[in-house]
């Protein structure tokens, strides 16, 4: 990606994510050692993901409307601003020995508000900052980007800065977010690409009707269907094997607590370097058959985690499931982008999304039902065929051909609304 002004722009972005990825991260760690000072209850505990996940069931279409109504960059900073005042609230009350779990719930409710308004927004904006060509290479950045602050850095630094000082974390964290707040304020206002529709218009002056029109293009989008129903399936079956994942590491394969961190690293090391080759792959091979490949690639190497050969051989198969996962998911980001018109793609990621969030409770309750009565390593057998029937059942609508009729439709509607409303400026 050249130094053009467009570039620029999204290396803006990209720190932007960047520093508030960071933020997660570390409180990924700082989180539930806040909540086990107050409590040792583990439902109590687990409570604090359901609230940062719950916005995704419920308020995600709302955010996907506004994203598509308002600035994206104000959205976005708007999302980061909630953050700030979430953080700081959390390491106030760290401060003043007043931390408690209703609290930790609206902080985590509010901070999961604020992700479904950025992730929304930021994948809205996307395409209107960078060239068409530099797309997969940006959605690739950022992905990549994702798991280094989300499950590298992040953290350990999180788990650190709580040793040193409960407060830490947090003030560190607010700090974050606020300097993706200065980073966003440096790109222009976000520009509205205006698409006409054939029959009716795609913003009307109802929240509700906008939700309902966002909701009915994802519907009559056979290749979004499809898209989401592939995402879905592989995080169910994600939820219902890694939620297991530490049972499989001490029950069957016997490792320390120190081998199961090295499980979890081999996954983030795989996805790191699949999002460093995600672009050459896709440059290299169509996306039907990309998808196809590393959903199967995906499935075996869950399969193979069941086998529970050796440490070893786990790590190396989540490893590669980790590789496999980012490559596809940075490909299929890349695709919805391309053909959902961008005056709807924040309701439409925002319909995307909760489809494919949702399975994650779906998979988590599954999982742990097979697990229970059929033993661990049959969990991680169920979501590995799971995935494998979902990948060659959406084959009739994700292959090459369609895939690329598809595309050549969304491009030529495109320049046709571009054309239309730059007549109207006329």
């Amino acid at each position: 990606m050249d130094p053009t002004p467009s570039r620029r722009v999204f290396r803006k972005l990209w720190a932007a994510t960047a520093t508030s990825n960071l933020s997660d991260g570390i409180s990924l760690a700082a989180a539930p050692l806040l909540a086990a000072a107050v409590t040792h209850d583990p439902a109590l505990i687990a409570g604090i993901t359901v609230a940062q996940r719950a916005p995704w069931l419920v308020l995600a279409f709302i955010s996907g409307a506004l994203a598509d109504r308002l600035d994206r960059r104000r959205v976005a900073q708007a999302a980061n601003w909630i953050r700030v005042a979430g953080f700081v609230a959390l390491a106030l009350a760290a401060l003043w020995d007043a931390v408690s779990m209703p609290l930790l719930y609206v902080v985590f409710f509010a901070i999961g508000t604020a992700e479904t308004l950025y992730d929304s927004s930021s994948s809205a904006w996307l395409p209107t900052l960078v060239a068409p060509d530099d797309l997969g290479r940006a959605n690739g950045r950022l992905q990549t980007t994702f798991v280094i602050c989300n499950e590298f850095v992040g953290p350990p630094v999180g788990g650190l800065l709580f040793a040193s000082a409960t407060v830490a974390p947090f003030a560190l964290g607010a700090a974050g977010y606020l300097a993706a707040v200065g980073l966003l304020a440096l790109i222009p206002a976000a520009t509205r690409h205006w698409q006409k529709a054939s029959v009716e218009p795609l913003t009307a002056k109802s929240i509700a009707t906008d939700i309902a029109i966002g909701a009915r293009w994802y519907w009559l989008s056979p290749t979004l269907r499809s898209l989401s129903l592939v995402a879905a399936v592989g995080n169910a079956a994600n939820a219902a094997t890694y939620g297991i994942l530490v049972l499989l590491a001490t029950d069957v394969l016997g490792v320390s607590s120190g081998g199961y961190g090295v499980l979890l690293a081999a996954g983030a090391i795989g996805a790191v370097l699949g999002g460093l080759v995600a672009g050459k792959v896709g440059e290299r091979m169509p996306t039907g058959t990309l998808i196809l490949v590393t959903s199967l690639v995906s499935a075996g190497s869950t399969i193979g985690m069941g086998l529970a050969i050796s440490t070893a051989a786990t790590v190396c198969f989540m490893a590669l499931d980790g590789f496999a996962v980012l490559i596809q998911s940075i490909q299929v980001v890349t695709l919805r982008q391309q053909i959902v018109p961008n005056e709807l793609m924040g309701r439409v990621t925002s319909v995307y999304r909760s489809v494919a969030v949702g399975a994650f409770t779906v998979g988590g309750v599954v999982g742990g039902l097979v697990a229970k009565f059929f033993g661990i390593p049959a969990a991680f057998y169920a979501g590995g065929a799971a995935m494998t029937v979902t990948a060659f059942a959406v084959l009739p609508v994700l292959n090459n051909t369609r895939i690329a009729q598809v595309r050549t439709a969304a491009a030529a509607s495109g320049k046709a609304a571009e054309q239309q409303h730059a007549d109207t400026l006329v």
